[in-house]
């Protein structure tokens, strides 16, 4: 397992099959009843950029997983990873074989997050409305004081 550091990852939705699904930003499973495994996992994507070139558009995708251990773990997590937010991860990289595949899939399990913006929030009434774009105001050339 590698330990790993990422700056300025991009919280993303997950990928949706049907056009008209709601955005997915977490998945939650919780713990089976009688089961060994007693965490909640808490999925998430993010991406980075490849490269530390300004002109790259080149991007990472990455999965992430955080173990929360109660119910007020997993609020706290919610609360801080939204669709949009900027965060710095620090965990471990670990590599699973599919289940149906001869496939590796690397994850990232998340030890600490610290969030440095907050998330993309979209009030629904304005953004239902086209025609409620601020208007600005630009004063013409003949307003100008030189």
């Amino acid at each position: 397992m590698k330990k790993i550091t990422i700056t300025n990852a991009t919280v993303i939705p997950f990928y949706k099959r049907n056009p008209n699904d709601q955005d997915e930003i977490l998945r939650i499973v919780k713990p089976q009843e009688g089961g060994n495994f007693k965490s909640h996992i808490v999925n998430f994507n993010v991406e980075t950029k490849a490269t530390d070139n300004a002109e790259s558009k080149a991007k990472l995708f990455e999965r992430c997983t955080i173990y929360a251990k109660s119910n007020d773990h997993v609020a706290n997590v919610e609360s801080v990873i939204k669709n949009g937010a900027i965060l710095e991860l620090e965990g471990y990289e670990t590599r699973s074989k599919g289940k149906n595949d001869d496939k590796y899939y690397t994850n990232i399990v998340v030890n600490t997050v610290t969030p440095i913006s907050a998330g993309i929030e979209v009030d629904q009434d304005y953004a239902q409305q086209p025609s409620a774009q601020p208007e600005t105001n630009i004063p013409a050339d003949d307003d100008l004081p030189f």
